[in-house]
């Protein structure tokens, strides 16, 4: 009996190892499920994204069409995305328009008299019409590229006297940009505004000129290229040091080519101020090259989350873009069924603080401040702010979190304190949208261009957009003032203007201004 009792004994302890044993493989095996599943979900996610990015729209507007979980809370997400019908884009029928655009400052160059042919006379008795003095009106507007050359007859001077040592004066040649170049300055402004303002390489702008019977070799352009490049190079930096001196700035960088460097991907950064947009190429994209810049600065600093910038001093506080922490849940909505609802309800929230922010920006510009309104919309900003705040640090305390939802709550408590300076100044926008539209021209010339060749003409690009956007954001013309710099620097060639205040916003007299100012139409990038 009592080998009995061992024996069951025995297989009892031998079962419980077993078991033990068991239990322990089963809760690796959920362990690996669990981490599998993670990975499979940020699969999903990450690919659902890229085929978005790649063939799907390019908002990340959430549709109200999208279908989305039946649930008590995602009935009522919906029910607010559904809340009116979707505006059709361009003008609506039954508005009533801007009418016709204003052309009464384009010159009249002919009037062409436009006659019935055979006169008019009565069909029924034959008798002919009386031509009235006044004529019915109506223009078109034409183009003519007047591609010419200006001779320019030098006058010759011989002596009539013996006295020693006089021979044959000549009058002094042209004002040109450098000696015996054949390219006069209007043509030099053509090939940069083309290439730098609208983002046409230089091969297709020379293509352009080739129809015209103007044949014009790369290699003269380029040469040309590499002397205006030394010439504005101190009115760059002027911009330069003057934006420094702001105390408000967007930042943001894109990729360069650069053909002729060890490192071909290089960086082309831009750091705007209100009056002053500086472009900047470095082979680097690490903080650096914004410690560089901002070196001595004081002020807020709006941009991306990149870890370059959250380098920067504590003298350069750091205001968080909201557009790209949104997209953090956008990107959960799009990749991850199962989170579509918890997603959408932080998009919804998000939403609801850049539309109570656009409210009280509004009663700024207005000039409301200090009014009962004002005080109303500052109020609702902060309980929405404070709302937020609580609802992220709630979440975080729960244990049942999916992976990707701590990823995007943890990186809202990290950048927490630079999301929310925009809540105490009203001056510091919620996105980072004016500096992803001065990069705009220089990615659509990228694209064309493919970058640059060499490394001077990547700092040539850089420094051509700083002049032409820095006039650009004051209203100002940048073919105008480039023409009148050009022109400047064919009076000494070879050398730039020694004054250069009448080409920097800040410094120059308002009738210059006026005079150089852009016609009313024009959209300004940022």
């Amino acid at each position: 009996m009592e080998e009995l009792d061992r024996k069951i004994e025995n297989m009892t302890v031998g079962l419980r190892s077993t078991e033990n044993m068991l239990n322990g493989k089963i809760r690796v095996l959920e362990k690996d499920k669990l981490d599998l599943q993670g990975k499979l979900d940020d699969a999903n996610k990450t690919l659902s994204w890229f085929r978005n990015d790649k063939f799907g729209s390019k908002s990340e507007k959430v549709e109200a069409e999208e279908s989305i979980e039946e649930t008590t809370e995602g009935e009522s997400n919906q029910a607010q995305l559904q809340s009116g019908p979707k505006r059709p884009k361009g003008q609506q029928p039954g508005s009533a328009g801007h009418g016709r655009t204003d052309r009464s400052g384009i010159p009249v160059s002919e009037t062409v008299p436009l006659d019935i042919p055979g006169g008019c006379s009565c069909a029924k008795c034959g008798k002919e019409y009386v031509i009235l003095p006044e004529t019915d009106d109506s223009s078109m507007l034409e183009l003519v590229i007047f591609l010419h050359q200006v001779k320019y007859a030098r006058s010759r001077y011989a002596p009539q006297c013996n006295c020693p040592g006089n021979k044959i004066e000549t009058a002094a040649a042209a004002p040109k940009l450098y000696p015996r170049t054949t390219v006069g300055n209007s043509l030099w402004l053509w090939l940069v505004v083309q290439k730098f303002l609208f983002g046409v390489p230089t091969n297709r702008s020379l293509k352009d000129l080739s129809l015209q019977g103007v044949p014009l070799a790369q290699g003269t352009v380029t040469g040309g290229f590499e002397i205006i490049h030394k010439l504005i190079d101190g009115l760059y930096e002027q911009i330069k040091q003057h934006c420094r001196g702001a105390e408000q700035w967007n930042g943001d960088e894109t990729t360069w080519r650069v053909f002729d460097a060890d490192k071909t991907k290089w960086w082309l950064w831009v750091m705007a101020s209100q009056d002053a947009v500086v472009y900047i190429l470095d082979p680097s994209r690490s903080a650096e090259v914004p410690t560089g810049f901002f070196a001595g600065s004081v002020g807020v600093l709006i941009t991306d989350r990149l870890a370059s910038y959250k380098k920067l001093s504590a003298d350069i506080r750091k205001a968080w873009c909201w557009v790209h922490q949104r997209r953090d849940f956008h990107k959960i909505y799009e990749g991850n069924p199962k989170l579509r609802n918890w997603a959408l309800d932080w998009l919804l929230e998000i939403t609801g603080l850049f539309t109570l922010n656009d409210k009280r920006y509004k009663l700024w510009q207005q000039g409301r401040r200090n009014t009962t309104a004002w005080i109303e919309a500052q109020e609702a900003v902060e309980q929405h702010a404070g709302k937020l705040k609580g609802k992220w640090e709630e979440q975080l305390k729960l244990l049942t979190l999916h992976k990707q939802q701590k990823t995007a709550l943890n990186s809202l408590k990290r950048h927490w304190e630079g999301l929310m300076l925009f809540v105490s100044d009203v001056r510091i926008p919620m996105d980072n949208n004016r500096a992803e539209r001065l990069l705009r021209g220089a990615v659509i010339l990228r694209k064309n261009s493919y970058g640059s060749g060499a490394a001077w003409a990547g700092n040539f690009t850089a420094k051509v957009l700083t002049l032409f956007h820095t006039w650009l954001a004051n209203g100002l013309d940048p073919q105008a003032l480039f023409l009148d710099f050009l022109t400047e620097c064919s009076m000494n060639p070879g050398n730039p203007p020694g004054d250069l205040s009448p080409f920097l916003p800040w410094k120059m007299s308002p009738e210059r201004k006026q005079a150089c100012a852009l016609p009313k139409n024009y959209k300004r990038p940022g």
